[in-house]
């Protein structure tokens, strides 16, 4: 289940450019960043831990996004589903383009978004044995 508050929590997932994802402290299961209780055992007692970042593409799809600002135009970016080394899957954009098949590895990446926070975006690694 995803929080209601997905933006304060959001916050948590980047610190000091590095992907926190979570763990839960009954049953140990390793868990995306903003679910608000295991799916293994329904606890709701979750710490963050680190993430080493590095996963592999499971399913992406390249879409419009429109521009900020004045221009009006439309910019095609990827959005993907990653399913990270440590094992719980992460929705999430994808900078660069993606090659078929895109089972490809891929690393996180931090981008500005303000002056105070970065968010995770994940990079194709080709390559890259991780």
């Amino acid at each position: 289940m995803m929080t209601t508050d997905g933006m304060t929590r959001w916050q948590g997932i980047a610190q000091k450019c590095e992907l926190m994802i979570q763990r839960c402290l009954n049953c140990t299961t390793l868990l995306a960043p903003l679910m608000a209780t295991c799916s293994a055992c329904q606890g709701s007692n979750l710490e963050r831990v680190p993430s080493c970042g590095v996963g592999s593409i499971v399913s992406s799809k390249v879409v419009d996004r429109g521009h900020s600002g004045g221009d009006r135009g439309r910019a095609p970016c990827t959005i993907a589903i990653v399913e990270l080394d440590e094992g719980p899957w992460v929705y999430t954009w994808i900078d660069g383009d993606v090659p078929s098949p895109s089972d490809c590895p891929v690393r996180v990446e931090f981008r500005p978004a303000s002056t105070a926070e970065q968010l995770p975006v994940f990079a194709v690694r080709s390559g890259d044995p991780r």
